[in-house]
């Protein structure tokens, strides 16, 4: 992605990235789909024959999780306008950050676990001031905690540090960020009624479900990991990689023909210098100098055998 400084993000920069990849998202979407079915089929499955509590269908969070880092690094490639390779980055993508998305979807889990909790012993109450306010309070808890999440998920594939500094970063970017956590709730939130409307109009579960495994199985989960990533890493690309890049403005796309990608030594040489804690840009993801000499020195001491 060129010339960042000059980059203008909205509605035709959104869809003109996603229609120009529409094939191979959709492919994306697909490899995601095929553990959503299979592990959503078991618990239905299950419950056939002991009946489950949410709390069941929600092991889907840290289930998915691994798929997630796969589907979020994809989009984050479609919108920092990189080549996308569906089965080639999908796979990259669990591969190098599956281990942060399952450590985030195990914490996930009880917090969900909580908050769905915690609603259902609102229902009929809110007539009470005390508890009206402690409803809105926690209404306020659950947008805070889906706009960190939307700049944690995209910071996972795109920073190179452990979950809990990305949340820490996540906390400093929500303030400056906050525009673009709106639009992804307000996109989101619009996607869910036009789903629910599904049920609504057909009244018949198992029929609504049928009609909506078409978009599913197409479209609908990299659709709302595109609107999450597409507006939080606007925030990220103007208060992180920017400051922190020699090239300032100016994002490298390279275009990767092979499994890995191998930087040239030159690059490496030029990118180790400097404060070792200093993030810098490489290949796709932020990497402290330190790890860039790291990797500088398993090069030479290959060159050297």
């Amino acid at each position: 992605m060129k010339n960042n400084k000059k980059r203008k993000y909205g509605l035709s920069d959104f869809f003109g990235g996603y229609l120009d990849n529409l094939g191979q998202l959709a492919l994306v979407n697909l490899l995601f789909c095929i553990p959503l079915i299979i592990s959503g089929g078991a618990i239905l499955l299950i419950n056939l024959f002991v009946p489950l509590n949410i709390f069941a269908y929600l092991l889907l969070i840290p289930l998915l999780s691994p798929f997630s880092a796969g589907l979020f690094y994809c989009v984050r490639r479609v919108t920092m306008n990189e080549e996308l390779k569906a089965l080639r980055d999908f796979k990259k993508g669990m591969r190098s950050s599956w281990k942060s998305f399952l450590v985030n979807g195990l914490i996930g889990y009880p917090v969900v676990g909580g908050i769905a909790l915690t609603f259902s012993l609102y229902r009929g109450n809110l007539s009470n001031p005390v508890i009206l306010m402690a409803f809105i309070s926690s209404l306020i808890f659950v947008l805070f905690y889906i706009s960190l999440q939307n700049s944690l998920l995209t910071m996972l594939v795109t920073v190179d540090i452990n979950p809990g500094q990305a949340l820490k970063n996540s906390v400093l970017l929500f303030l400056g960020g906050i525009g673009g956590h709106i639009k992804v709730i307000l996109s989101l939130a619009l996607v869910s009624i036009m789903v629910f409307s599904v049920f609504l109009l057909i009244r018949d579960a198992l029929i609504s479900l049928l009609i909506l495994t078409v978009p599913l199985l197409l479209f609908l989960p990299v659709l709302c990991a595109y609107i999450v990533v597409y507006n939080t890493y606007q925030t990220i690309e103007k208060s992180v990689i920017n400051p922190y890049t020699d090239e300032k403005n100016e994002v490298p796309v390279r275009k990767e023909r092979e499994e890995e990608y191998i930087p040239d030594t030159d690059e490496l040489i030029r990118l180790s210098k400097g404060d070792p804690e200093e993030f810098v840009f490489l290949g796709g993801k932020m990497l402290k100098r330190k790890k860039i000499a790291e990797m500088l020195e398993k090069s030479s001491a290959k060159e050297g055998k």
